[in-house]
C-alpha cells in the first residue's frame, strides 16, 4: 500500500498558497499599531497605558507594544473590547518576534488590526493542520432500492483539538474564512480522505468536498490531489468531487474552468445542496453535474408535507430528464426513505442508515430500523 502519510514533495506547477500554512504569531514579540485617523490616537494611547505593558513610538504615529510569553491573547482581546470594529479596521498593524526590528519589508506587509486579531484568535486551527490533526468520516451513500448495500462514502472532514476533543467542519471552515487558511484547509481535507480511504481498504466511490472559493489557478491547486489520487492507486472514476457552498459561488466561470480540470482527469462531479437556494439551480444548468444532492431541509418531512413533497418530486423529474443521478440528504425516518424510493431517488445518505464515523460503517439494516 502506498505511504501516503507525507506530503507530496514539491514540484513545478503547485499552488504555493494551498501548500504552506503560516507560521503562528510569535509566542513573545512586538505588536506596531500605527493609527489611520488622528481621532483613534487618544484611545489607543488610553488603552495601551493601561495594559502595564511596555509601549514606545519607535516613529512618528507608531505604537510599538512588547509582550511577553503568554500576554498576546490578553493584549489582542483587551483592543477588540476597548476599541469599536470600525476603530479595530482603522488601525495597520504588524506582529514581529521579539528582538526582531522591522524591515522597509515588513511595513510593506501591515495589515488591518481586525485581520490580524481574527488570524490570532483562530491559530488554533493552523496547530491543528500542523500537527496533522484533521481526520475523515465516512457516511455512507445507498441506493434507494437497496440501502443494505453501499454505493459511495462522503468524506467529511473533522479536526482534534489538544486536549483530544473533536471539532466540527463548521467550526473549522468558519475559523478558515476568518484566518485566511481556507485555501490550506480544503487541500488538507481532500488529502487526509484520500489517505484514510486508502487504510480502511475503501473500495466503493468517494465523494470529496470542494469549496470552489479555495481553488486558486486550478491547474495549480489541484495538483497535489491529482497526484495523491494516482499514488494510492485510486481510480479517477471512482472519486466524485462535490461542490459545496453552491450560494457563495460568485464567478461561475471560475467553477466551470475548475470542473473542466477534474473532468479531463477522469473525476465525477457532484452539486450539493440543490433546492436549497437559486444558486445551485442556476448552477445544475451551467455545470450540468454527474450528480444531484437534494438538500436536507427539502428532505426533513418529505413524506408528510405535501409543499417539501411538490419540490423535491419537481427536482427529481428534472434530473431524470437530464441523466443526473440523485441522492437525497438528511434521511432519518422510514417515511422519508420510502418516498425517496417511491418517487425515483436514485440514492439516500442520512442517519436512517449511518451516522459519520472514523471507521467507515456498514448501513443499518432498514428492516432493523422498521421494527421487522
Amino acid at each position: 500500500m502506498p505511504d501516503l502519510s507525507q506530503t507530496p514533495t514539491p514540484h513545478a506547477g503547485t499552488c504555493s498558497k494551498c501548500r504552506t500554512v503560516p507560521a503562528g504569531p510569535p509566542p513573545a514579540g512586538t505588536l506596531y499599531l500605527c493609527p489611520q485617523v488622528d481621532e483613534l490616537v487618544p484611545r489607543l494611547e488610553a488603552y495601551l497605558g493601561g495594559t502595564g505593558l511596555p509601549v514606545t513610538n519607535p516613529q512618528p504615529d507608531m505604537w510599538a507594544v512588547e509582550y511577553a510569553d503568554g500576554q498576546l491573547d490578553g493584549l489582542t482581546d483587551g483592543l477588540s473590547r476597548s476599541l469599536s470594529k470600525q476603530e479595530v479596521s482603522g488601525i495597520q498593524a504588524l506582529l514581529l518576534p521579539a528582538g526582531r526590528r522591522p524591515t522597509m519589508r515588513d511595513y510593506m506587509s501591515t495589515r488591518p488590526l481586525d485581520t490580524l486579531l481574527a488570524e490570532v484568535q483562530c491559530r488554533w486551527l493552523g496547530e491543528v493542520m500542523r500537527h496533522e490533526r484533521l481526520e475523515t468520516h465516512f457516511q455512507p451513500i445507498v441506493p434507494t432500492v437497496d440501502p443494505d448495500d453501499v454505493f459511495a462514502y462522503e468524506c467529511l472532514i473533522r479536526g482534534r483539538g489538544e486536549s483530544g476533543n473533536l471539532i466540527p467542519p463548521g467550526e473549522l471552515f468558519k475559523a478558515a474564512r476568518t484566518a485566511d487558511l481556507l485555501f490550506q484547509l480544503d487541500r488538507q481535507a481532500r488529502l487526509t480522505a484520500i489517505r484514510a480511504a486508502v487504510r480502511h481498504g475503501v473500495t466503493s466511490r468517494l465523494f470529496l468536498n470542494f469549496n470552489p472559493s479555495s481553488i486558486y489557478t486550478p491547474s495549480a491547486c489541484l495538483k497535489t490531489t491529482f497526484q495523491a489520487v494516482e499514488e494510492a492507486g485510486l481510480d479517477p472514476a471512482g472519486i466524485v468531487f462535490e461542490v459545496v457552498e453552491s450560494e457563495e459561488v460568485h464567478d461561475t466561470e471560475h467553477l466551470i474552468g475548475i470542473l473542466q480540470v477534474y473532468r479531463e482527469a477522469g473525476f465525477g462531479i457532484a452539486l450539493d445542496d440543490v433546492g436549497a437556494g437559486y444558486s445551485s439551480l442556476n448552477l445544475l444548468t451551467r455545470l450540468r453535474p454527474d450528480f444531484v444532492k437534494l438538500d436536507m431541509g427539502l428532505t426533513r418531512g418529505v413524506d408528510t408535507d405535501p409543499y417539501k413533497a411538490g419540490v423535491a418530486r419537481k427536482l427529481l423529474e428534472m434530473c431524470r430528464e437530464l441523466g443526473v443521478r440523485t441522492v437525497v440528504e438528511g434521511v432519518e425516518t422510514v417515511g422519508e426513505w420510502e418516498w425517496a424510493k417511491d418517487h425515483g431517488a436514485d440514492f439516500a445518505q442520512g442517519y436512517l442508515f449511518a451516522r459519520p464515523a472514523a471507521v467507515p460503517p456498514v448501513p443499518k439494516a432498514i428492516a432493523m430500523a422498521v421494527g421487522v
